[in-house]
């Protein structure tokens, strides 16, 4: 990471050591900011990133949290330059600007429009209807693996989609005890999910996802590509939750969902990393 004295604030950083920073952040310790324009952000962002296009950063510099660090990231690197000026200026202590920008992040990232996922889950939610909403998205995508397990067309993808299902069964198991301790109840599992919304995780439904993709997966690589964007999809919407709501219980659930699915997407990555060594 290069630092730049003219600018003293502002640390030029590369994708890889912005994913290394990222990595090493728990959700909600940094702001990393979006200075493209909406159709951009809604075909790629990286996950829990805050769009404020560059033409309107100077009037919506006051949205922005002076006291964490901001990682701010454009197409190619010219806009978050001007942009990281922008907050130099301003006062903001710590700024690291992406070089190469959008177009040098290789990985997992999310799509949609910055309310996207939020028809589940708005950020005014209680800690027991976040719970109940995590806990159907959670049901849906162990469903959706096991489904696609079904439908492959060789046993070596069968069986990671199989490997998936179980991933999320025991993930759901997991945020089914989250919510006794959160409600004090001892609801039987059947019961909470029988309301449940089809959506995956991130909110959006298995076909958006295949889309994507291009049709159902044909290999155990794509089977953990399609994977990975679910994960990046729903640590977007966790972390997008987070910084939108006022509730401090809420927030502090919201960092622990978003925490899980991003170690989710590190697992994720470790797998497809052994496959391609193989």
């Amino acid at each position: 990471m290069s630092h730049d004295a003219k600018e003293a604030p502002i640390e030029n950083a590369s994708a890889e050591s912005v994913r290394a920073l990222l990595d090493a952040s728990r959700p909600g310790e940094l702001t990393l900011l979006d200075v493209r324009m909406e159709p951009e952000y809604e075909e790629f962002h990286l996950p829990g990133a805050t769009l404020v296009p560059l033409p309107e950063l100077p009037d919506r510099l006051g949205e922005i949290d002076k006291t964490r660090p901001v990682v701010v990231y454009c197409r190619g690197g010219m806009r978050s330059a001007a942009a990281a000026r922008l907050l130099a200026t301003a006062g903001f202590p710590r700024i690291v600007n992406m070089l190469g920008g959008a177009m040098a992040w290789q990985g997992a990232a999310a799509t949609g429009t910055p309310d996207a996922g939020l028809t589940l889950l708005r950020g005014d939610e209680t800690p027991r209807q976040i719970l109940l909403a995590a806990l159907g998205m959670e049901a849906a995508l162990g469903a959706f693996y096991e489904k696609l397990a079904a439908a492959a067309n060789d046993g070596e993808t069968r069986s990671t989609f199989d490997r998936l299902a179980g991933f999320e069964a025991r993930h759901l198991h997991h945020v089914h005890s989250l919510y006794d301790k959160e409600t004090g109840e001892r609801t039987d599992l059947s019961a909470l999910l029988a309301d449940a919304a089809p959506e995956l995780e991130g909110g959006l439904p298995g076909s958006a996802f295949l889309q994507q993709l291009g049709g159902d997966p044909a290999s155990p690589d794509e089977a953990l590509e399609l994977a990975a964007s679910v994960e990046a999809q729903a640590l977007d919407l966790y972390a997008r939750l987070a910084e939108r709501t006022a509730d401090a219980d809420s927030k502090t659930l919201y960092t622990t969902l978003a925490q899980e699915e991003k170690a989710h997407l590190r697992a994720v990555a470790t797998l497809l990393s052994r496959l391609s060594n193989n």
